[in-house]
């Protein structure tokens, strides 16, 4: 029953590992059944914020090739691209860096104009379009909006808030409806006058009147005060003006003749190019962050023992050749056996002294552990230290085949006074294929020079074990997540 209930698992693993590949072949990565030849192009952009490899480049909203290589120039990003052969690229063409929707995800789109018979040859440059606006812009525009949206709210509040102030304000609104209807009636009035008729002319005169009497109520004493208070405030505004434009202008003039601690910045050269070199280095140190990629790890092990492993694990890259790995292994219960002898001082019959072994089973539970490393690579090689399934350890991993093989070897776990279950430490030997960016075989042999439990001699049988792993970058959980999010 026990293998029939592994033999089931391992099955049912299979079907849901074969349902998620099929369809992260075909949503994450349909461009890796794409075969056809491809022309390299590149452009130069001042800011390559969000663009990585694979990035897709299309026009008139169909993709026509994809992101080769992103690097940094001297104070520009070049960027490399393959396109279609069969897409064709008339001079006076222009690239544009776009978002789609608001989830952030870049394109490029190359905007062609008519076919004038005349196209970038094979390597060449495609300039970058002048003054395009993508999502970011105009969100940074609507929020700068919304703040004086807010002020303009926020003086109105305090104005019409208290209770004086509605009262005010309804007096001010109530004289003028007053005002309004009489102006009205006296504008009916002349309309209708004809020549010189003295009830007429008495009429225009009583209208006139009951206006001015409506806009002395308007300015009665309680409005008159507060208009004297707008004034006053205004006049002694306008002297905090005068003093200011002068204190500006006095400063100008010392900045322009290079007094002050300003004027000396603008006019010592030495210290603009101080100022600009170090500008520069913080825009180096501040590029690894903002090229920061975020990796996720999944991988499976089946060893020959009928036991299993799983490993999930974060990668973060700052730099093509340096990244650091977070993350935790499960580990499945298993029994040590240690033998122990003791021997008597007391002689038996035959003159032999008295042996009785001990045997003591020691029960480690499944449990925990966690991954901490950092990692550097030099070319195909590459060095891994740090925490091992919660232990002290080293690795090395070699690269072939542009990256789709890797073989990697681990020590970690050591032999000390409370662990004597190995001959020197935790041994790991693997190799793993990479198959469409994102799925994984793996073969190898684990804990080497484990000693045998009985008779504590290294186990001539190597344990061996085969799994598979699925690995995804942010670019292609943003993918996802925008495929999401169209579906609903």
């Amino acid at each position: 029953m026990k293998t029939l209930g592994t033999e089931f698992k391992v099955g049912l693993f299979t079907l849901v590992a074969l349902s998620t590949l099929v369809y992260m072949f075909f949503v994450l990565s349909p461009d890796s059944f794409e075969s056809g030849k491809r022309n390299n192009y590149y452009t130069i952009l001042s800011d390559a914020a969000g663009i990585i490899a694979k990035t897709h480049v299309k026009t008139n909203g169909v993709i026509i090739g994809k992101v080769k290589n992103v690097r940094l120039d001297v104070n520009m990003t070049r960027v490399d691209m393959e396109i279609d052969i069969h897409v064709k690229i008339p001079e006076g063409s222009h690239i544009e860096v776009r978002t789609r929707g608001l989830l952030g995800d870049v394109f490029l789109e190359i905007v062609r104009p008519e076919d004038n018979g005349l196209y970038i040859p094979k390597g060449g440059m495609i300039p970058k379009a002048e003054g395009t606006t993508d999502m970011q812009a105009v969100l940074a525009l609507a929020g700068s909006i919304g703040r004086d949206v807010k002020k303009i709210t926020g003086v109105l509040a305090d104005v019409m808030g208290s209770d004086d102030g509605r009262k005010n304000i309804g007096e001010i609104v109530g004289n003028i409806h007053d005002s309004s209807s009489d102006l009205r009636k006296t504008l009916a009035a002349l309309r209708g006058a004809v020549g010189d008729r003295p009830e007429d002319v008495k009429a225009i005169v009583a209208n006139i009147k009951g206006f001015t009497e409506g806009l002395r109520d308007v300015l009665d004493k309680g409005n008159r005060a507060k208009l004297q208070n707008i004034i006053a405030s205004f006049d002694e505004s306008m002297g905090d003006v005068k003093g200011a434009s002068k204190n500006i202008r006095m400063i100008a003039e010392k900045v322009e003749r290079g007094e002050g601690t300003i004027g000396k910045l603008l006019s010592d050269e030495s210290t603009i190019a101080e100022i600009e070199g170090a500008i520069k280095d913080l825009r180096e140190v501040l590029s690894p962050v903002k090229k920061l990629e975020v990796g996720v790890e999944y991988r499976g092990e089946f060893r020959n023992d009928q036991t299993g492993q799983n490993y999930f694990n974060m990668v973060f890259r700052t730099r093509p050749d340096r990244y650091y790995l977070l993350g935790a292994t499960d580990i499945q219960g298993e029994q040590i056996e240690r033998t122990t002898k003791t021997i008597t001082e007391e002689p038996t019959v035959d003159d032999d002294p008295t042996t009785t072994q001990t045997r003591e089973i020691i029960q480690d539970r499944k449990s925990l552990r966690y991954n901490l490393q950092f990692a550097k690579r030099f070319g195909i090689a590459g060095l891994r230290f740090g925490l091992f399934e919660s232990t002290g350890g080293f690795a090395a991993d070699f690269y072939l085949f542009r990256d789709r093989l890797k073989v990697s070897a681990e020590a970690f776990d050591w032999k000390t006074k409370d662990n004597e279950f190995r001959r020197v430490a935790h041994l790991k030997a693997y190799a793993s294929a990479l198959f469409f960016n994102h799925v994984s075989a793996i073969v190898g042999v684990d804990d080497l020079t484990r000693l045998d439990p009985v008779t504590r001699i290294e186990n001539k049988k190597p344990k061996y074990y085969f799994g598979a792993g699925l690995s995804f970058n942010d670019n292609d959980l943003r993918t996802l997540f925008g495929a999401a999010a169209l579906a609903r």
